[in-house]
Parts: structure tokens; C-alpha cells; sequence
């Protein structure tokens, strides 16, 4: 088929060299005239003969998706791609094409490597992207197919899926690349992979269109209920029926518009799917654990710093007397929480967590003292009762935060914290995630 489209050839001359790009649109989504437009290329000095390129830059030109009609973001698309491609094979010449059957994809990219097999990749455009989309998508997620010369047996054809957006977050990019898909936005980050011939990883760029702000955030104290009954294992939950369900799981209770707007984000995210009736479940209880750990915002939690001559048995002992008759008021944290129970990281410190009602009391019964050097002790007070929801003994070594709440401490506690933090994922959450996916 013809190329319908007006080649484009980077020419490559110095590192940083500018060229002047007439521009085909006139004014149009860029704002140039057509005098044209200046454009910084970058050349790739050393490139192997597996052409593998790590790029790391910051170049992006602004422009308004929305105001464009579907065919030129496309062309946008097919543009960048071509010069993506053209920087790992600048002596080549990229061809588009339309599909010729209904294949979920937008258009066909072209390329003939020096020496070597052909290369298609099949394209899928979206201009408002979600990670469900991706996830959930028809197009196979089977990234490769190969044709193979009968004589030599080498490579004669290399197909892979490419998915393509505006913007990817790094949500998106990390569901496409475990689907198998390549991937790249129109500021020029891109991750596309073909086996022993090509790779592409560039970051950097600033992002020339970014979607609205996420329908939910996940670090409010009120979202970490929800989160919390999501990922928690004692509730032994492969599916909810429905939101109702999930909302008189959380500890304290939130309002059922808010669990309505947790659940209709995370569905978007890829992180939550339907099972075929009308109820939902988890897909990945760890990346959503890491969502929440990477929106968590330990620095919020009122924190003090005291001095206890008193050790650890006697200190397990007031904690008792706290929680005598009662729920769960006070037990070990952070990194106290996280030697008992999955041992990894010694250090000097004791870390306690408390019901904000508590924190005056505590501090008699320990006989601590505050002070501003020196300390041994590092009280932090619980928002709500949440964050000591499903704390418990942890074979007589004291009341601990459960793992998911020791997880997400931990890991911004500093230090070596995110190895203490890893120690309890890989130990304690995971073994019950499988048992519950299992069961």
C-alpha cells in the first residue's frame, strides 16, 4: 500500500543540533506559523547492533488533545512515532498504514532494520486512556509474533501491539508493559521492546498533555479505611457482592458516596475488575498496596520523641493494661511492629502507636520524657481508630499494627525502613493473599 503520509527524515548531524521543521498546519494545534518551528534533535553517538537506547531528556511542546479532531492526534501519534524509530534507525524509512481487517488498532508503523527482518508494530490510539482499558482490552496480549525464513531460519517479520497516548502515567505504563505492549505519549516517552532486535526506554519528558486530577485521593485517612477493608486477608474477601458490603467493612465507617468513589477509581486503574456477576474483586492486592504506600502520607501522623528508661517486657506489659477489656489502644509500630513480626531490621528505637485519647496517659505509664535529642522512644498518635484497626498479639511479643498499617509505616519511616517494609510483604501479606486467591 502507498504511504499516504509525508516522510519525515531526522537528520542526525551533531548531539544537539537544531533544525528548522516547516510546519504542514499552519497555525494550527501548535501555534506555528509557516516560517516553522525549531526542534532539538539528539543524536545517539553508539547505538548496538541489538539496538537498545536509554534516553533521559526534557523536551515537550503543549497542545490541547481536546480541540483536535481524531485524525490529527493521530497524525500526532504517527509522527512521534516516527521519530522514536528513526533515532534508533535513522538510515530507514517508516511507513503507515491503515489495518486492513478490524484488529483493535488504529494504524499499522512499518520499518525495514539494515540487514535484518522487518518490523510492524500495530498501533492502538487513545486519547483519554485508562489502565482498565489496557487491561481488559480485546487485542491479544500476546506482544510478539515472528515469521521465520524456511532456508536460514532467521527472522524475516517481527509484529508486536503498541499502545499509545497523549499522556501514560506510570500506572498505564506498568499495566501495558505487563500486558506485553510497548507504549509511548506524544512528549516522547516510550517503552517499546522487541526481543533480540529493538528496545526503547526514554523518561524525562514533560508531559505535553496531562488529564484531569484522579477522581480520588488515595492518601486521606478516610480513603485508607477503604483500603484497608480491601486489602485486609482476615476478611477473606475474593469478591464483594457490592459497595454496601465494602463500606460496612471499614473501620471506622466512611460514607457510601466515598466508597463509591474509591471503588469507580480503582476500577479505572485496573486495580479492581468485575467477576461476571454483579459483584467485583482485587486483581493485584500488591500494586494496590503500592498505590496506597506511594499516596500515604506518614509525614501527616502527630509524631513525638521521647526518652524511657524502661525495656521492652515492661513496656509490652502497659500496652496490655491499655488494651485490657478493650480494642486495641496501643501496640508496637514502624519498625517495632515490623521486628516481631517479620524480623529483618534490628535498631535501637522503640516505636509505639496510639488512640489520640491515650498519648498523656502512655507517657506516665512509661515513665518517658520528652526531649529534642537522645530519644528511644517514637510515639505516634492514630488519626482514628483505623490505623489500629486489626492490631493484635504477636506470639507474646506485644500488640502490633497489623502488616498492612506496618507496611505502609515502615516503608517512609526512613532508614532501612523499606527493607523492614519488604520483609513484612513478602512474609506476611503476600502468603495470605495467596491463600485467600487460592482458596
Amino acid at each position: 500500500m502507498a504511504e499516504r503520509f509525508p516522510k519525515l527524515v531526522v537528520p542526525l548531524e551533531s548531539r544537539n543540533a537544531s533544525r528548522r521543521v516547516p510546519s504542514r498546519h499552519g497555525p494550527g494545534p501548535f501555534g506555528f506559523r509557516g516560517a516553522g518551528r525549531v526542534e532539538t534533535i539528539k543524536r545517539l553517538d553508539y547505538v548496538h547492533e541489538i539496538c537498545t537506547v536509554h534516553d533521559y531528556v526534557n523536551e515537550a511542546i503543549k497542545v490541547n488533545i481536546g480541540r483536535l479532531p481524531p485524525r490529527e492526534v493521530e497524525r500526532l501519534f504517527m509522527d512521534k512515532l516516527r521519530l522514536l524509530l528513526l533515532e534508533a534507525f535513522p538510515n530507514s524509512v517508516v511507513k503507515f498504514e491503515s489495518p486492513k481487517v478490524d484488529q483493535g488498532i488504529d494504524f499499522i508503523a512499518s520499518l525495514q532494520m539494515p540487514d535484518g527482518p522487518s518490523l510492524e508494530f500495530l498501533v492502538e490510539c487513545n486519547s483519554q486512556p485508562r489502565p482498565s482499558q489496557v487491561r481488559y482490552s480485546d487485542v491479544p496480549s500476546v506482544s510478539i509474533k515472528r515469521d521465520f525464513d524456511k532456508e536460514t531460519h532467521k527472522v524475516r517479520r517481527s509484529q508486536s501491539w503498541i499502545f499509545a497516548a497523549p499522556f501514560v502515567s506510570p500506572r498505564l505504563a506498568e499495566v501495558c508493559w505487563d500486558r506485553g505492549w510497548g507504549w509511548f505519549d506524544l512528549a516522547g516517552n516510550c517503552r517499546i521492546g522487541v526481543p533480540g532486535l529493538l528496545y526503547l526506554d526514554r523518561k524525562g519528558n514533560q508531559p505535553v498533555h496531562r488529564p484531569s486530577r484522579p477522581d480520588a485521593n488515595l492518601g486521606t485517612p478516610e480513603a485508607a479505611r477503604v483500603l484497608r477493608a480491601l486489602l485486609k486477608s482476615e476478611h477473606e474477601k475474593v469478591r464483594w457482592a457490592s459497595q454496601r458490603d465494602l463500606q460496612e467493612a471499614t473501620e471506622p465507617g466512611v460514607s457510601l458516596g466515598l466508597v463509591n468513589k474509591i471503588v469507580a477509581h480503582l476500577r479505572g486503574e485496573g486495580y479492581l475488575a468485575d467477576d461476571g456477576s454483579d459483584g467485583w474483586r482485587v486483581v493485584d492486592p500488591e500494586r494496590l498496596l503500592f498505590a496506597w504506600r506511594d499516596a500515604y502520607r506518614f509525614d501527616r501522623l502527630p509524631r513525638s520523641e521521647w526518652f524511657t528508661l524502661l525495656k521492652a517486657p515492661e513496656i509490652e506489659k502497659a500496652m496490655r493494661e491499655v488494651n485490657m477489656g478493650n480494642e486495641m489502644r496501643a501496640a508496637w509500630a514502624a519498625f517495632s511492629a515490623a521486628e516481631r513480626q517479620a524480623p529483618m531490621v534490628r535498631q535501637p528505637k522503640f516505636w509505639l502507636m496510639v488512640s489520640d485519647d491515650l498519648a498523656d496517659w502512655i507517657r506516665e505509664g512509661l515513665k518517658a520524657t520528652p526531649v529534642e535529642t537522645g530519644a528511644n522512644l517514637t510515639l505516634l498518635t492514630a488519626p482514628d481508630r483505623g490505623y489500629l484497626a486489626g492490631a493484635k498479639e504477636e506470639d507474646q511479643a506485644g500488640p502490633c499494627t497489623h502488616p498492612l498499617q506496618t507496611y505502609v509505616d515502615t516503608w517512609h519511616a526512613g532508614g532501612r525502613g523499606q527493607e523492614a517494609a519488604q520483609a513484612v510483604l513478602d512474609r506476611r501479606l503476600k502468603p495470605l493473599w495467596a491463600k485467600i486467591t487460592t482458596s
